[in-house]
């Protein structure tokens, strides 16, 4: 077995992304560190999430999650250095969920890490990753929620409550208690305008690798969607009703392609919590901050930047913008969805031609095979070599 195991378990828009991608980007320099990313891709680490907090329904193919925290368990097993398992989506679990996960490392010396941001940039953060899973709350609506239901929260069509993913105590105190206080980590998110690296530092110092010579552009993180961005999903997903499904085409078509690809860092209104729902955020956090303290949890970085503080940037309180912005951005994204369905086509019809071209020679190659005989295949088979070839040099 692993001799360490970092559970890297929360929350969501705490930088993981960025911190999963530049790991994944940099697994053969982990294992030449002894530190073992188990699984392919990150996508075994998501449904190892799914896994353990058993919500199988939450995939198109619910098969292939049954039994993948097993798989990752006995690939950690059979390494002798540590491992690292990162997702956001363990987070949700239950204290025994976690437990059991826990417990299936047996004799590992199991480490938990919570990265944690201030809650004034996770509120809107979390209210455009609930859009990008179809919810259709507007914005005062999913503050709304948050504040009058403080054990819960929203909920996400993703499968978690806001509070289960953000309640940073919670999270420590279910995922923690089956191991030793000290093996509990929270990993701040710096404030804005620290160095790039800060949180990649603090991460990598916390797993005990060298990531000085690590690619961060590797991480590039999601960008936000802007008020009318925004408002265009909520729509959108009103629009759709039960075309699209969840699980089924909707991440690959709305989020990845709309979402990120297409409305991700267009200009727009900038939007946040303001007046009574900061002044509720910054209490929340002092809170959470003394909870943690409480707990004896240790602290990479510094609790005092889970506490939000004024930046000077100028925001609206509100993500409700006019009919006619909406419009003209769902003309833009729609003249980009066009484009792009023609870029395709003609990808499509020249890879169509291709395989009609390739078909064609095939029928040609049994042809004369068929009159060639034995003594004259190796001439024929060596002059289709060479023809091919030119093919393919002609394409580079």
């Amino acid at each position: 077995m692993a001799k360490r195991v970092f559970l890297h378990v929360a929350s969501t828009k705490s930088g993981t992304t960025f911190l999963q991608r530049v790991l994944w980007a940099h697994r053969d320099q982990l294992l030449d560190q002894q530190v073992l990313l188990p699984g392919r891709a990150i996508g075994d680490h998501y449904r190892a999430c799914i896994d353990v907090r058993e919500e199988f329904s939450r995939l198109t193919d619910p098969g292939s999650a049954v039994g993948a925290w097993r798989r990752l368990v006995e690939e950690m097993a059979a390494w002798e250095g540590d491992a690292l398992v990162s997702h956001e989506l363990f987070a949700p679990a239950t204290s025994a969920q976690a437990a059991r996960a826990i417990a299936m490392l047996g004799e590992a010396e199991v480490h938990v890490v919570v990265t944690a941001r201030d809650l004034v940039r996770q509120i809107p953060a979390e209210w455009q990753e609930h859009l990008k899973h179809r919810s259709v709350l507007t914005f005062a609506e999913f503050v709304r929620e948050l504040r009058t239901e403080p054990e819960h929260g929203p909920f996400s069509p993703n499968g978690y409550h806001f509070w289960h993913e953000q309640d940073l105590p919670e999270i420590s105190r279910r995922w923690g208690h089956a191991v030793p206080r000290q093996r509990v980590h929270v990993v701040t998110v710096p404030r804005e305008g620290a160095a790039v690296d800060t949180l990649w530092s603090r991460f990598a110092d916390l797993i005990g690798i060298d990531g000085g010579s690590f690619d961060l552009s590797k991480g590039r993180a999601n960008s936000s969607l802007l008020a009318e961005q925004a408002e265009l999903m909520r729509r959108l997903n009103l629009q759709l009703g039960s075309r699209l499904p969840l699980p089924g085409p909707y991440p690959e078509t709305v989020k990845s392609l709309l979402a990120h690809q297409i409305l991700s860092g267009r200009p727009g209104t900038r939007f946040g919590v303001v007046g009574e729902d900061r002044a509720f955020a910054v209490a929340r956090a002092h809170t959470m901050v003394a909870e943690l303290r409480q707990l004896g949890v240790d602290v990479v970085g510094d609790l005092e930047e889970l506490v939000p503080h004024e930046t000077g940037e100028e925001v609206s309180g509100d993500a409700q913008v006019t009919a006619e912005s909406v419009l003209a951005e769902a003309v833009e994204a729609l003249a980009e969805v066009l484009d792009r369905v023609a870029v395709e086509r003609i990808r499509r019809r020249r890879l169509r031609e291709e395989l009609d071209h390739a078909r064609a020679e095939v029928g040609d190659l049994r042809a004369r095979l068929g009159q060639a005989g034995a003594g004259g295949l190796s001439e024929f088979a060596t002059r289709v070599a060479r023809r091919a070839h030119r093919r393919v040099r002609g394409r580079t």
